[in-house]
């Protein structure tokens, strides 16, 4: 008698969620959380050319060198910049620097924030100057 009464009870429960699943609503849609963190392809990131804003090249008679100074905004916070120099057997007319964002770890931070990127361009200088190259121009300036 024990088994009969457990298989009524479990019987007319499950009778009472089918009906309750057949009269609900249908739920409404759920905005979907867009995190602040952005998954990058590898745990070990990529480089890549990003857009500068701003070019500044200055002599320092000290020390008898120009100083290169790009600036402009990073698309990421946790993104390095640096200047990447290209190699050439002899000496060019302007030499290519290009801009190089760098991510490190898989997660990203799409926050833009600026950079400052400086370095001296004791022996990145071509016969006439230096060819800065971002993501989406090119700019050449003469040098002397």
């Amino acid at each position: 008698m024990r088994q009969h009464w457990l298989c009524f009870l479990f019987g007319t429960f499950a009778l009472g969620l089918a009906a309750a699943a057949a009269t609900a609503q249908p739920l409404k849609p759920v905005v979907p959380y867009k995190s602040p963190v952005v998954q990058a392809w590898s745990l070990l990131g990529e480089c890549y050319p990003i857009d500068f804003r701003g070019i500044d090249i200055e002599w320092y008679p000290a020390k008898k060198v120009y100083q290169l100074t790009v600036t402009g905004m990073k698309p990421y916070t946790n993104m390095e910049v640096s200047l990447s120099h290209e190699s050439y057997r002899g000496r060019p007319d302007y030499w290519r620097t290009v801009v190089v964002g760098c991510t490190k770890n898989g997660l990203l931070m799409p926050i833009p924030s600026p950079y400052y990127v400086t370095m001296n361009l004791d022996s990145f200088v071509g016969s006439k100057g230096v060819e800065i190259v971002g993501a989406s121009r090119s700019v050449k300036r003469t040098v002397r």
